[in-house]
């Protein structure tokens, strides 16, 4: 790919010199690293204005500003259910029912929460479960910033994935959780100046035709034809009389249903019992510092999280027939290059690259937690503390390493951070929310819920490909016959419903079955005494 913009070396430049900075936080941030909690939950003294940026910067990468910005140029609304609205409600949802408990429970990490409730078995599959999560999401977040080095330099994307790898490893490396939000607020503030500037130079020009168009609700202004604005799925009689999208993608009937559930929850729901949102919520200084920080983060995030959605309707009107490849991963990069000075262009990139490294430094850090705090002290349960802060940290390479080579195999941004979701959808939430708040919920639940979830996920994939594969026939151009791509992608977020739905049937109709058997164990807290589950709900104030 040759490069994209004649001043792209005073945008690396820029970038190079910010780049610097962040490194050299994450160098002075290891000066304040004395023990495994300051490294992995910040030594629990995060307030309010740094769990904010800390939470908003947990999805608030990649996916948000290049992946919804495509996904709503290509499908409207209904393309970016999953990120930004399904984000945003995962953070209330946190802030209402999970904040008091979490930061309650003491816990280092996940996995020590499924260990108490539950046993080793369950734990370690938890871990593992979440380990792939984690990857998957980083691997799209290297994307992000594989993506701009390309579209900057014309070096070709593996090249750029490879540097932002390296960039990663030494920032979460030296500084850990400390370091991420230390940085965390001031990066997103970067970034909502720098989506702002794009957002008014776009919506200033002649040719988006204003307001008007943006909210108009017409299936001509966006590139699959969908209703613009229709947020749930359409009924095909009002779809037929507004020559529009019926259901939700062109699916009808319970597919599309099924398709929006799992758009809704996928990142939603599945990212509840995700180790990085969790690991930031362990990080507040209080209870009521979790509850309040999640709930304006939900609201934060829906509001910067819809500015690259409207970039990406605007973006159809300026450029109808852009190549659908650079759609998916590069189009806010082409507004940036085409419609801003070039010092709002080095703004811009810096603001991008600071949301993904916010993202995926979090998540890198949540995945070295898994191995290095959890997976070493099942090896070895006598390990001490710098021991186990010391593999925790050589842990940082290898994931983002294994991160590396996911993203080199999937090159599509929002597609891969939403699968990452799914997963942790199907199989750890059920287990992590009936933890809390189901006494009944057993070990052998516990797994059946975990397994049972997974695979039926997979049979609903094998059930419903042939059907996406025939809706996603002769639909791409210059792709002859089956787009295969959306038709995997489709048949994923579809089938993924009906492994919700077994693994809630097999955490309860196991757990029940097996409560003689397989006693229930209490809800204990990091210190082995019984959580106080009084006044758990995040509107509820508490002394904690």
């Amino acid at each position: 790919m040759e490069q994209s913009y004649e001043y792209g070396s005073l945008v690396l430049g820029g970038l190079g010199i910010y780049m610097a900075i962040l490194l050299f936080v994450g160098w002075w941030a290891s000066k304040c690293v004395t023990d495994e909690a300051d490294f992995l939950v910040a030594g629990r003294r995060l307030g309010m204005p740094l769990m904010v940026g800390a939470l908003v910067a947990t999805w608030f990468g990649a996916g948000t500003t290049m992946g919804a910005s495509g996904a709503s140029y290509l499908l409207g609304v209904q393309g970016v259910i999953f990120d930004p609205f399904g984000a945003a409600l995962c953070l209330v949802l946190l802030g209402l029912f999970f904040a008091r408990v979490v930061r309650r429970s003491k816990f280092m990490t996940l996995v020590d929460f499924f260990e108490s409730r539950y046993d080793g078995r369950v734990a370690g599959l938890s871990a593992f479960v979440m380990l792939i999560a984690e990857m998957g999401w980083i691997g799209a977040l290297l994307v992000g910033f594989g993506s701009i080095i390309t579209f900057f330099t014309g070096l070709p994307l593996a090249w750029g994935i490879g540097f932002s790898t390296l960039v990663l490893i030494v920032y979460t490396f030296m500084g850990g959780m400390y370091a991420v939000t230390l940085t965390d607020s001031v990066q997103i503030a970067i970034v909502t100046i720098s989506m702002i500037a794009i957002f008014i130079v776009v919506m200033s020009l002649p040719e988006v035709g204003g307001w008007d168009y943006i909210f108009a609700n017409d299936p001509s202004h966006n590139w699959m034809g969908n209703n613009q604005w229709d947020f749930l799925p359409t009924s095909e009689a009002r779809a037929d009389a507004e020559l529009g999208n019926a259901g939700f993608n062109y699916y009808t009937g319970h597919m599309g249903w099924f398709y929006w559930l799992a758009a809704i929850m996928a990142v939603g729901v599945g990212s509840i019992a995700a180790q990085d949102v969790n690991q930031r919520l362990m990080s507040a200084r209080s209870e009521n510092v979790g509850v309040s920080s999640a709930i304006v983060s939900g609201v934060v995030y829906v509001i910067l999280g819809m500015i690259p959605v409207i970039l990406g309707i605007a973006a159809f009107k300026i450029y109808p027939d852009m190549d659908f490849d650079m759609v998916q991963n590069q189009m806010l990069l082409v507004m940036a290059a085409d419609y801003l000075p070039t010092g709002l262009v080095i703004i811009f990139v810096c603001g991008l690259v600071a949301a993904l490294m916010s993202s995926a430094a979090a998540a890198t850090l949540a995945g070295a937690s898994i191995l290095g705090y959890n997976g070493v002290k099942m090896l070895n349960p006598n390990i001490s503390d710098a021991a186990s802060l010391r593999w925790t940290r050589i842990f940082v390479p290898i994931v983002a390493c294994l991160s590396l080579l996911i993203a080199l195999r999937f090159e599509v941004i929002y597609n891969l951070m939403v699968a990452a979701w799914t997963l942790l959808l199907v199989s750890n939430f059920v287990p992590y929310a009936c933890g809390f708040f189901w006494k009944k919920a057993n070990s052998a639940g516990a797994l059946a819920s975990m397994v049972g979830g997974f695979l039926g996920w997979i049979a609903g994939y094998f059930h419903y490909i042939p059907l996406t594969s025939e809706a996603n026939t002769d639909i791409v151009p210059g792709v002859e016959g089956v787009y295969q791509d959306w038709a995997n992608w489709d048949a994923i977020y579809i089938g993924s419903i009906w492994g919700v739905i077994a693994s809630v049937t097999l955490m309860v109709v196991v757990s029940l079955a097996t409560r003689k058997s397989v006693p229930s164990k209490p809800l204990l807290d990091a210190d082995g005494e019984p959580l106080n589950m009084k006044g758990w709900f995040g509107l509820i104030p508490s002394r904690h």
